[in-house]
């Protein structure tokens, strides 16, 4: 596109959540969870204790099921219809990991994870400009939430889209549409 002498209008976007992903991802929860708390109560599942499988599953439905009833609850904590994404040219804003917009000028680029964990997390890696701090941008549930990569030096923000109602594939191109925009603003100004 940059070859062909157009000149690319940034898309705005609002992402709402989809109920139907909401709801889809309640009742894995709820299975996974279930399975396991039938076991402990002794009424039986399909992970009967002589599979080598069902010490593997019983600790992964347990962390698992958890972490998707906790996501269902906090959005459904979130009255209203109100925008869970806000990408706009004054920056991207995800209420449920910052309090404010945040900035293009933080932002160095954005990608899908890589290998596997594409297919496993549907959502969107923002690469952080490395003078960035959050000084009590973010919300509790997004430091947590990027402890690990904080720790190992990264500076990373997760834009998690799997109950939104626009998938990731469209959301990384809002934004890479977002940044190009601004590197070619950037360009002209020299």
């Amino acid at each position: 596109m940059a070859g062909d002498g157009k000149e690319v209008v940034p898309v705005n976007l609002e992402l709402l959540s989809s109920d139907n992903h909401v709801g889809a991802m309640l009742v894995c929860g709820l299975a996974m969870l279930a399975s396991v708390v039938g076991e402990l109560l002794g009424w039986g599942s399909f992970l009967e204790p002589s599979h080598m499988l069902a010490w593997v599953l019983r600790p992964v439905f347990w962390v698992f099921g958890s972490i998707l009833i906790i996501l269902v609850v906090r959005r459904l904590l979130i009255p209203g219809c109100r925008p869970l994404v806000r990408i706009n040219f004054g920056g991207i804003h995800d209420i449920r990991m910052t309090h404010v917009p945040l900035r293009w000028s933080f932002i160095v680029g954005a990608s899908r994870p890589p290998g596997l964990m594409k297919y496993l997390l549907r959502g969107v890696v923002l690469a952080l400009h490395p003078d960035y701090e959050s000084s009590g941008d973010e919300t509790l549930w997004s430091r947590l939430f990027h402890t690990t990569c904080r720790l190992r030096g990264k500076h990373v923000l997760f834009i998690e889209c799997g109950t939104l109602d626009c998938g990731p594939d469209e959301t990384l191109a809002v934004i890479q549409t977002h940044l190009r925009a601004r590197q070619e603003m950037v360009i002209k100004k020299r």
